[in-house]
């Protein structure tokens, strides 16, 4: 967890001192509220019964917004959320061991990995690859040795990586022999795309695998490298990683581990790392924070990248509704725009946010949704005119920035930047997310996305794919002026 700085210290104090009081009034008050409510009788067909019975539920619907505070407030003050900076942002340890339920039998441990490895951001091929090496290791049984006592585990760990494993376990308060404990120094020795292994695994083209079997082979020459003959590596391991993938493929917990930190407001954090954020169907998915939505900053720490544009001063706010799209359009088609290329073999991964975690009204991303409208289309996907509204880094523009972003196939997305991307997040550079696998976020309606088992690929298979450039060509701040629909004739 990170330490606390001296003010956070001293709010978290005041949390404890507020919960120390009757910080259950406001609960019981509403309850009691809406029992009296709910006992209104109608007076001479006024429908005073049914106006009073939905006064109650409103009350009680509010209670719960209230108690959600003040649920946080809690957390924050037992320190399970610390503030870590002057904007506000937060660090949070989040309690998942739900997620690591299992009755130890193979088959319970094998969805567990899954569900961890999916959770972390890897590929449906990727996690697949993973658990085809674990099978023919160990089985899934975490207690295995082998190589005469010397090895151990998942992986089976040799050696001096065993003695790796029961020292990261110590430190982290884990036992080496749980489930728990051996997924997390996974991860932290071979799977971190940040790691050495995971470097190498990044430069195999482990993360975009097209198939479980070449996953599958390329974790065991980069990881496990085993006695093993290819041949034997490719139809074992690739086999057993394939019928992995046959049966969870598209499935996953909605446990989103893969943002190392999460922004938290008292009224609820903007990305939130439990069921409600969802990380299935093809594997490419899951929630980044973009802390800029609060703060109302841009940039993420990184400052404008190569492509990057200085960020606009809004004035005056054009509606999109006074806009001519079709005329704005055939104008950005007519123009070629500042191109950022892209290096090779990223842009796969598509992460989410709601866009309705956007509340800091002095920014301009709450500006450029206030003048749009929230409007999402069929699939609750974010939309200004025909184009996505998307997060990206301040490497390919501002908020308010028309971009096209080119996939491998020559096909493009159509987007407007609608939130920057934090590089101040672990793992993000000039490119995205997850050392440049994740360019583009797509905001979505938080409503009917959150706590389900949505996903961008899901909705757009073509999108799983590499993207190679991004033009930047122009701002809806600057452009709307000029873009104006005529004015009707009078007559």
């Amino acid at each position: 967890m990170a330490k606390l700085s001296v003010e956070a210290s001293q709010l978290q104090s005041a949390a404890k001192s507020f919960l120390s009081g009757e910080s259950n009034t406001i609960e019981q008050t509403s309850s009691s509220l809406s029992q009296v409510l709910s006992s209104v009788s109608d007076v001479d067909g006024f429908g005073l019964s049914g106006a009073a019975t939905t006064l109650g539920s409103n009350v009680k619907n509010n209670s719960e917004d209230i108690k959600t505070v003040l649920t946080n407030v809690k957390n924050f003050a037992e320190g399970a959320i610390a503030i870590d900076d002057e904007s506000g942002n937060a660090s949070k340890e989040v309690d998942y061991s739900t997620l690591f339920n299992t009755d130890g039998s193979r088959a319970g441990n094998a969805k567990v990995v899954w569900n961890f490895l999916k959770a972390k951001g890897l590929s449906d091929e990727a996690a697949a690859g993973v658990m085809g090496n674990i099978q023919a290791e160990c089985n899934f049984k975490t207690t295995a040795v082998g190589d005469n006592g010397t090895s151990y585990g998942l992986i089976q760990w040799h050696a001096g990586r065993w003695n790796n494993l029961k020292n990261f376990c110590s430190q982290h308060g884990y036992d080496s022999s749980s489930l728990q404990g051996q997924l997390e120094f996974l991860w932290h020795e071979s799977l971190d795309p940040n790691s050495a292994y995971g470097k190498k695994l990044a430069s195999k083209g482990f993360y975009n695998a097209s198939s479980a079997v070449d996953a599958a082979v390329i974790f065991h020459d980069v990881v496990e490298k085993s006695a093993s003959s290819p041949e034997t590596v490719r139809n074992k391991r690739g086999g057993y990683a394939t019928e992995w993938y046959n049966q969870f493929k598209g499935t996953s917990s909605g446990i989103d581990l893969s943002g190392v930190s999460s922004t938290v407001a008292l009224g609820g954090a903007k990305s939130v790392v439990d069921a409600s954020v969802s990380t299935s169907s093809t594997g490419s998915d899951y929630s980044y924070v973009s802390y800029d939505s609060y703060s109302g900053g841009g940039g993420g720490g990184g400052g404008r990248g190569p492509g990057g544009s200085k960020p606009v001063e809004v004035a005056e706010i054009i509606g999109a509704d006074s806009l001519d799209f079709e005329k704005l359009e055939a104008y950005l088609a007519t123009i070629e725009g500042k191109v950022v290329q892209l290096p090779e073999g990223l842009g796969k991964i598509h992460s989410y946010m709601g866009w309705q975690m956007i509340t800091a009204k002095s920014s301009n991303q709450y500006k450029l949704r206030q003048a749009a409208g929230m409007n999402f289309d069929a699939d609750g996907f974010g939309k200004i005119g025909d184009r996505y509204v998307v997060a990206t880094t301040t490497t390919f523009g501002q908020v308010g920035d028309f971009i096209d972003v080119k996939q491998a196939d020559g096909t493009i997305i159509k987007c407007i930047i609608g939130d920057i991307k934090s590089q101040k997040d672990e793992g993000c550079n000039q490119w995205g997310h997850n050392s440049g696998q994740c360019v583009v976020e797509f905001v979505v309606d938080k409503t009917s996305w959150y706590g389900t088992n949505k996903t961008v690929n899901h909705f757009h298979p073509e999108f799983n794919q590499t993207i190679t450039s991004i033009a930047n060509k122009g701002n809806y701040f600057t452009l709307a002026e000029s873009y104006k629909k005529s004015a009707p004739v009078q007559v």
